[in-house]
């Protein structure tokens, strides 16, 4: 990722912003079980006598393919390869004649485009409400932390697992703990693996 040149102040005053424009979005009436969207493609499916959702499916495909295509996007393409030497080292990028700026529009726009087209997929399965992205961004920074950034490997196990342990707490203890076990899975990967499970940056910083 292209590194955050913002500052303190100016973060701060994002995340100000944001809270405004939810709390607004909130009194306009966009909370509750007010909104749904419907599935893709209404049904089930039998899966070794485990019956699962057809949005679910797609979901899962959809991941798949978009995978694919950034995998490809940034090892096949001189745009993917830019970002790239930006996130490794930027001065020696730039020397090469990167262009840092561009390439930091670029990979806001390509986030935020992923982030809108993971809304699109994910709400069907819920309620729209305000704090929805809220849940999203825990479980996205819990699979990052666990996983290893700049680990693609990584991303999918850590996904896997939590998961799995969202499964097992929905299951064994209840639905309102789901989100306790992600913020525990952070804390102790920060503890016992800050690097996270196939990340190698702290290893190296350290080694070096």
């Amino acid at each position: 990722m292209v590194r955050d040149r913002a500052s303190p102040g100016q973060r701060d005053g994002y995340h100000l912003l944001g809270l405004a424009i939810l709390e607004g979005l909130r009194w306009g009436g966009l909370r509750g079980m007010t909104f749904t969207l419907p599935t893709f493609y209404p049904g089930s499916m039998d899966i070794f006598g485990v019956f699962v959702d057809n949005q679910r499916l797609i979901i899962v495909g959809t991941g798949i393919a978009v995978f694919v295509f950034l995998y490809l996007f940034t090892h096949y393409t001189k745009v993917g390869l830019a970002l790239r030497g930006i996130a490794q080292d930027e001065r020696a990028a730039m020397m090469l004649g990167i262009n840092s700026d561009m390439t930091a529009v670029v990979s806001l726009a390509m986030g935020s485009a992923l982030a809108g087209f993971a809304g699109i997929v994910l709400l069907p399965l819920g309620n729209i409400v305000v704090e929805a992205g809220y849940n999203v961004l825990i479980f996205a920074i819990a699979v990052c932390v666990i996983g290893g950034l700049g680990s693609w490997g990584g991303t999918i196990l850590a996904s896997f697992i939590i998961g799995f342990a969202q499964i097992l707490t929905e299951a064994f203890i209840s639905t309102h703990y789901q989100m306790v076990v992600a913020l525990l899975a952070i804390i102790l990967t920060l503890l016992l693996r800050p690097s996270g499970i196939f990340g190698r940056q702290k290893e190296l910083e350290e080694r070096v």
